[in-house]
């Protein structure tokens, strides 16, 4: 491991900038594809390692308020061309996305979100999840060819303790046929951070949808399926980071 390139990277990163993150960013992301054949996957991840902690330094060196901002403006940075990660992300920009959300963790002034559940209700549109449709599931469901996703919503009631979610669809060659999948859940809190989530209903509409993935709708609803637990790890006005219980990370903001 070049001793030159972690002082690059410690320059970088310390730097008290709207830039910073942004440029360690790239500077990582370029240095580890530049060197990939070169570094052993000890020197690698020990690279990885440098630009995680510096990366949290330099935002330690804001305000709490600060550091929060910053993190959501690289966010959406980040997030610009990804498609809400549902269809997979590249292993560099992943990570990248991962580290920018843990420090938005950190900066999080809510730490018992659960007890506040006024907060958590309304409309939410989520901007990226690391669930991913895998190859075959994405061949199934002709998200390859002539169906695409719309926009991922879900709507929160605190009083009734349910969470509709709501995907949308729109396929080509059926009269530009669009419509959704509605799943409605239960949730109930079970710790500060925590509910536990219980699946109730879904319906497809309209009935032409629903027709055409009658022979994959188990897989469609495994898929967007929310039963189980969720960790509301940070919560404010206008975002929320959630963590499931089969290691999905969901980054929603309100609508």
């Amino acid at each position: 491991m070049s001793a030159n390139l972690v002082v690059q990277a410690r320059q970088h990163l310390l730097r008290r900038t709207p830039a910073d993150i942004s440029v360690i960013s790239k500077t990582c992301k370029a240095t580890q594809q530049r060197r990939r054949i070169s570094l052993l996957p000890s020197q690698a991840g020990k690279f990885n390692n440098i630009c995680k902690h510096h990366t949290h330094t330099s935002l330690q060196s804001h305000s709490t308020g600060e550091a929060t901002e910053l993190c959501k403006f690289h966010l959406q940075q980040q997030l610009v061309g990804v498609n809400r990660g549902i269809f997979g992300v590249k292993a560099a920009k992943s990570e990248a996305i991962e580290i920018l959300l843990s420090e938005l963790q950190r900066s999080a002034n809510n730490q018992r979100p659960t007890e506040d559940l006024a907060q958590l209700s309304g409309k939410w549109n989520l901007i990226y999840t690391s669930l991913v449709i895998k190859g075959a599931q994405k061949t199934k469901l002709g998200l390859r060819e002539f169906v695409s996703l719309g926009d991922f919503e879900q709507i929160i009631d605190n009083e009734s303790k349910t969470a509709t979610n709501r995907v949308h669809f729109s396929v080509t060659g059926l009269g530009n046929l669009s419509g959704s999948l509605t799943i409605i859940a239960k949730f109930e809190p079970v710790s500060a951070k925590r509910v536990q989530i219980t699946y109730e209903s879904a319906a497809l509409v309209p009935k032409a949808l629903e027709r055409l993935f009658a022979s994959n709708y188990d897989m469609l609803l495994s898929i967007f399926n929310p039963e189980g637990w969720l960790d509301i790890t940070y919560l404010d006005d206008t975002h929320r980071v959630g963590r499931d219980d089969k290691g999905n990370v969901f980054y929603l903001q309100r609508s």
